[in-house]
This record gives structure tokens, C-alpha cells and sequence, in this order.
């Protein structure tokens, strides 16, 4: 059976079934006059990260006609190209010595699936949080691979989104770069790291002033590290070295926050740094800010592993083995929802008549340099997450997922991690089969409760809520 259709600006990759799980046949290659895309879909998700991994696969299970478009060359987002190396979000916080699980549905299946393809490992407690481990091309694999066994589903890749075609309350048509044509659908889902699609419908949003965004990340792996001579007592001394460093002046005092966690490949560690945003002129929309930042993590980069080498026992013939395409943006654009989710209900683990999904990660905020600050539940009560929150105030048919969705700056400091995207994402596919199968061609103001039961089924079958 022919999964769905994988297309690179020319060339559309038909991939077999077979293909992605990894048996022997030969990938279909067809070009753009053989097959092309078509002009009109039930429904259009814009970014290829987590959430709208999950929104594609859940809207095409759900029979839509569904057109993922990627901006880059693969998927999987931040994980694939800034190195992201945890999932958080997954599990509910606890004191139990078994993770229970968060959410069930797709972020469950992405869960079982790296966990049995040695993807990812864990899950690993870190306090009261449970967090998996994985490997961010690995991921990227499976969700090729789920993505592939979708026949409703076409992946367009390295598509740019130019312009939004809206009526009143109502988005008609997108125009992307690598189609001729305006591209009308009866759903969208803004999944994007930055709302673009939502900003070029001049959709409501909200961003966090300069100085309160979250701080921008480097993330690398050092490789050739003597992994025997990393233990508990070995991390204390690294951190006193490199406090040393940063004393003596061999080192950036950037690198006083730097986090090593341990991979699943032998003689590699990843390390993650926070970088200083420039105070008032940091923008995750400027690409001159961000070109800056990631020469900036380079650089850092570059002048741990030289003093490693020569300080620290276990890392003497240690090298970069992997960099990030990107430096890693935690936060810009908000879309404004039927409803704000605030820094209150996550704290409180409010429940809702039109809960999707649920949040179960303490609020995390990355506003400086100096380490982040985390603020969870006393009770560790899970927030729901309500469909309002999904649901554009300004258009009927824009439903949003990932981290853009409804939420205040410091609720989203909860809501951006993979796990719950995974489950946002979700719930805004199968919000997006809804709004399709309306006569109105909406989720009317006030029917939000009935149309969430029956998506908070779907993804709650499998687990005891």
C-alpha cells in the first residue's frame, strides 16, 4: 500500500510502506507533471514539528484530505534541527516510582514507538519529572514513518508560506512558494514556531517584550568522551573546572549554566547553553539576531571543548561530533484565542468543560542567562487544556497547536514542551475534522464543551484519565 506523498520543490517522493520500516523495495519517483498537487484540501496544517506532525496524522486518520507543508527538509522541528534531546511533558509529575502517563492517543503511540525502536531511553526521573531521552534524527525517522503510512496525507517540504486569503471571519486560500496556484482548504492549523500563518491572516496575537522572552539555546555533542570516567562525584568536579574557567578567564561566564546530559550512543554527551539574547534586541523573528546567536553558540562550542580537553579527566580526546542547524527559539508569537490559558490555571490544575488535553510540566522560565526557574502545582495536578484555546477568536476555521497556541507568556512556559504538543497537536487534527463535518463549517462560540468530548475520548482511550 502506498503511504502519503513526501514532496521536495520538484520531485515527489511516493514512498512504499515497505520503505519506511526499513524492508528492501524500490521508492516510487514521479515528477510534478505525473503527479501535482492539488489546489484544494479539508485541511492545511503549516509546520512540520511535533504538533503539527500530530495534527496532520490524526486529521488524515480522521478521512481529511490533509497538506502538511515544512519549512525545512525535514521533520521533527526543533528536535530534528536544534538537537532538542529531551521530551518532556509526557508523563504526569509524581512521586510514584512508575511514570503515568500525561495524555494517551498519539503522544502515547510516539512514546511506546521510540521507546521500541531504542529511539529513546528512559523514561528518566529528574525530581518529580519523568523525561525521555532520544536522539533527534531518530525522531525525525519515526515521524517520517508514521507520516508515511497515511494515504490522505501529502508532506510538502522546504515550502514557504507567502500569503493568507481570508473573508471575514473565514481563511479561503494560502499561496506558497513552490505552487502556482492559491491553495484553498476548509480547515487550517497553524502549528508554526512563529504563527505565520496566524500573522499573515492578521490573526490577534501576543509577544512577550524583549527582555521576558525566553533566552535562546545552543545545543551540541561532544563526542570521544570516556563515558567510565563520567559519574556522579566526575559532573561535580566538571562543574567546579569550569566555574574555574570562568574565573581564570578561559572560559565565557555564558558557560556557567551549561547542562551536560548523556545520550544513547556510547563515548557522547550533549550539552545545552543558554544564550545571552542581546536585553532589549532580542527577536526569535529577526534572522540577523538569530545568525548572531548561533555564531555566538559556535564559538562557546568551540572554546568548551578546547578547555575540556586539556581540564577535565574522561574528556582528553573529546571533539564536536554534532551542531544545530539552528539555535533553538523557545517562545515568540502567541495566537489569541476564545481562551487564555494563564500562569493561574497551570498552577492550579484547573479543569475545563472543553478540556482536549492536558498539561502536566512545571512552568519553566529561561528569561536570563543564569539558569532557569521552575514553578509547578503544590499538588501536582495536571491543567487541562481547553479546545478555546485552540481556536483562532478571529477566524472560524484557523485552529492553532504547538506553542502558539491561546496561552499568557509564563503559562507557555509549561505548554511549549514536545509532549504536550504531541497532544495539542492532536487535538487540533481532530478539532479540524469537526469543524470539516459542520454544516456551519465552524465550532460555534458556546459548543465548544460538546465538541471537545468526544476529541478528549480519543485521546484519553487508552489511559485512565
Amino acid at each position: 500500500m502506498i503511504g502519503s506523498r513526501f514532496v521536495n520543490i520538484q520531485i515527489i517522493f511516493v514512498l512504499h510502506v515497505a520503505d519506511l520500516a526499513g524492508k528492501r523495495s524500490k521508492n516510487i519517483v514521479q515528477t510534478l507533471e505525473q503527479i501535482s498537487l492539488k489546489s484544494n484540501y479539508d485541511a492545511v496544517i503549516v509546520g512540520g514539528g511535533s504538533a503539527g506532525v500530530a495534527a496532520a496524522i490524526a486529521s488524515a486518520r480522521e478521512g481529511l484530505e490533509t497538506l502538511l507543508l515544512v519549512r525545512g527538509s525535514e521533520l521533527g522541528g526543533n528536535l530534528s534541527q536544534d538537537l532538542v534531546h529531551s521530551i518532556s511533558g509526557l508523563y504526569l509529575i509524581s512521586n510514584d516510582v512508575v511514570p503515568h502517563p500525561a495524555n494517551g492517543g498519539l503522544a502515547l503511540e510516539f512514546t511506546e514507538r521510540l521507546l521500541k525502536t531504542e529511539s529513546a531511553m528512559g523514561p528518566v526521573r529528574m525530581n518529580r519529572v519523568d523525561v525521555l531521552l532520544q536522539e533527534p534524527q531518530l525522531f525525525s525517522i519515526q515521524c517520517t514513518r508514521l507520516c508515511g503510512k497515511e494515504k490522505n496525507l501529502i508532506v510538502v517540504f522546504n515550502s514557504t508560506l507567502r500569503s493568507v486569503l481570508s473573508n471575514g471571519t473565514v481563511i479561503e486560500s494560502i499561496e506558497i512558494d513552490t505552487h502556482p496556484e492559491p491553495i484553498r482548504a476548509a480547515v487550517f492549523v497553524d502549528a508554526s514556531s512563529d504563527a505565520k500563518l496566524s500573522f499573515l491572516a492578521g490573526a490577534d496575537y501576543e509577544e512577550a517584550d524583549p527582555a521576558e522572552l525566553q533566552r535562546a539555546a545552543y545545543i551540541f555533542s561532544i563526542g570521544n568522551v570516556n563515558l567510565d570516567d563520567v559519574d556522579d562525584n566526575s559532573r561535580f568536579i566538571l562543574s567546579q573546572k569550569i566555574v574555574a574557567g570562568i574565573r581564570d578567564g578561559s572560559l565565557d561566564p555564558q558557560l556557567a549554566v551549561a547542562v551536560m546530559r548523556p545520550t544513547g550512543l556510547a563515548e557522547q554527551v550533549r550539552w545545552t547553553i543558554d544564550l545571552e539574547s542581546e536585553g532589549d534586541h532580542y527577536s526569535p523573528l529577526n534572522p540577523e539576531c538569530l545568525t548572531r546567536l548561533q555564531i555566538l553558540g559556535c564559538q562557546l562550542a568551540a572554546q568548551l571543548e578546547a578547555y575540556l580537553r586539556v581540564s577535565v579527566t574522561g574528556f582528553e580526546k573529546c571533539r564536536i561530533t554534532a551542531s544545530p542547524g539552528q539555535t533553538s527559539a523557545r517562545e515568540s508569537r502567541r495566537v489569541s484565542g476564545r481562551y487564555c490559558l494563564t500562569e493561574k490555571d497551570i498552577l492550579d490544575g484547573v479543569e475545563f468543560e472543553d478540556a482536549v488535553c492536558r498539561s502536566a510540566w512545571p512552568i519553566e522560565l529561561r528569561e536570563t542567562v543564569r539558569g532557569q526557574k521552575s514553578h509547578a502545582s503544590k499538588k501536582s495536578k495536571p491543567c487541562d487544556i481547553p479546545l478555546r484555546a485552540l481556536i483562532s477568536k478571529d477566524f472560524d476555521n484557523l485552529l492553532m497547536a504547538g506553542r502558539c497556541i491561546s496561552a499568557t507568556h509564563r503559562a507557555q512556559g509549561a505548554l511549549r514542551v514536545i509532549g504536550t504538543c504531541l497532544a495539542v497537536g492532536q487535538a487540533a487534527g481532530l478539532a479540524a475534522a469537526t469543524i470539516k463535518r459542520s454544516p456551519t463549517g465552524k465550532i460555534s462560540p458556546g459548543e465548544e464543551g460538546a465538541a471537545a468530548a468526544p476529541i478528549r475520548e480519543k485521546i484519553f482511550c487508552d489511559i485512565n484519565r
